[in-house]
């Protein structure tokens, strides 16, 4: 007759394997790389110059997708770059240029 330490020893590698099938799944990662650009570039002819070579960029850099944001200039820039930080969402690449 097998002694309860024994016992306990059986029983606990028989869960072992069922405990490691628990484990969560890693996600793969994606081959593509996202970035967020922000940015405060106006009048809006000079943000299509821009958006124009963000698109050429993507064109020529497929493993590399940049979105250029539009945020606003110099002061109405700040509010929204603080939320970001303190949120820990901030953006990628930011071009701020104070007025």
């Amino acid at each position: 007759m097998l002694n309860r330490r024994r016992l306990f020893q059986i029983m606990l590698l028989s869960l072992l394997p069922r405990l490691a099938a628990c484990q969560p799944v890693a996600a793969t990662p994606s081959s593509v790389t996202h970035l967020t650009l922000w940015h405060g570039v106006n009048p809006p002819p000079n943000r299509e110059v821009l958006q124009r070579l963000v698109d050429r960029f993507n064109q020529n850099h497929p493993a590399i997708q940049v979105e250029s944001l539009y945020v606003g200039q110099g002061d109405q820039q700040i509010p929204k770059i603080l939320a970001a930080v303190v949120g820990n969402v901030p953006p990628n690449l930011l071009w701020y240029a104070p007025t």
